[in-house]
């Protein structure tokens, strides 16, 4: 495994899932789609998409004349629309991504990104190629080879992201960027049971204390004890889900008993983590239906 790789302690936990890729007919006017994760591909013929009903404010309008990839990373109620009658060439795949409030890769990205086909790195090109190539040939597989292929795409595009944000400030993918907090953050996702002091975490970042603390809270946008502290509710519910115990998540995410758990989970989520479970079962198979 690459020691620079800043996302392989993260994507083991929140895998990035395409599902089937499908050609859209807006010859008929708009549609509106609001289940999951979006990719859209609007490969030919102006598009506007915007935010519907109670996601009108962090959708605003937009409209594309040329070429576009547009993520939507995160669920959102969002309408397509054709602005003219000519062909449309438009493709688009439902993306799993996980949960807001759970994934913090995915709660570091903007409610929707946009990359125009003409500005796509040389690898997003090829493989955005491929992605068309396969969608028009209807091969052997091709459902799930699309499927793969986009998720290529995506995770490509994360890293593209990843370069963008050198030297930013305020989120996690600005950290993950950070050649010091790098290490930092890498450790805390690995180890999320370890005992870290802000001397451990300094060591790792090649700084002081007090510089790291401040760095810290300027690139990530919290503390590194907040960052640690939230990172290890998001695991203990990631676990819960998969059905541990309370005292195994407890030992697993680093605390000492079952009961320190709970008044963690009480103090932070204002429920007790066997509420929690139980609740988050109920709404899975609600939505299954």
């Amino acid at each position: 495994m690459a020691l620079n790789d800043r996302l392989a302690a993260l994507l083991p936990c929140f895998p990035l899932r395409a599902g089937p890729l499908s050609a859209l007919d807006l010859s008929q006017g708009s549609r509106v789609l609001a289940d999951s994760g979006r990719l859209h591909l609007l490969l030919r013929g102006p598009v506007q998409i915007e935010g519907d009903g109670e996601d009108a404010e962090r959708l605003p309008r937009e409209q594309w004349l040329q070429p576009v990839l547009v993520w939507l990373p995160a669920p959102a109620r969002h309408r397509l629309m054709p602005m003219s009658d000519q062909p449309m060439q438009v493709f688009d795949v439902p993306v799993d991504f996980g949960e807001s409030g759970l994934n913090p890769l995915l709660d570091a990205l903007p409610h929707r990104l946009v990359l125009a086909r003409r500005d796509l790195p040389a690898a997003m090109s090829a493989t955005l190629a491929l992605i068309v190539e396969e969608a028009e040939g209807q091969g052997c597989a091709h459902v799930a080879m699309l499927s793969r292929l986009v998720e290529v795409l995506l995770l490509q595009w994360l890293r593209h992201q990843l370069d963008r944000m050198r030297g930013g400030s305020g989120s996690l993918l600005a950290g993950l960027s950070d050649p010091a907090l790098r290490p930092v953050l890498d450790a805390i996702h690995r180890q999320p049971e370890h005992a870290w002091s802000l001397a451990e975490l300094a060591r790792l970042a090649g700084l002081s204390r007090t510089a790291l603390a401040e760095r810290f809270a300027r690139v990530v946008g919290q503390p590194p004890g907040d960052y640690l502290l939230d990172w290890r509710l998001r695991r203990a519910r990631l676990l819960l889900r998969e059905g541990l115990g309370v005292a195994e998540v407890a030992t697993a995410v680093g605390y000492g008993s079952a009961a320190a758990l709970t008044r963690l989970f009480s103090q932070r989520l204002g429920q007790a983590p066997a509420r929690w479970r139980r609740e988050q079962a109920v709404r899975s198979r609600v939505s299954a239906q």
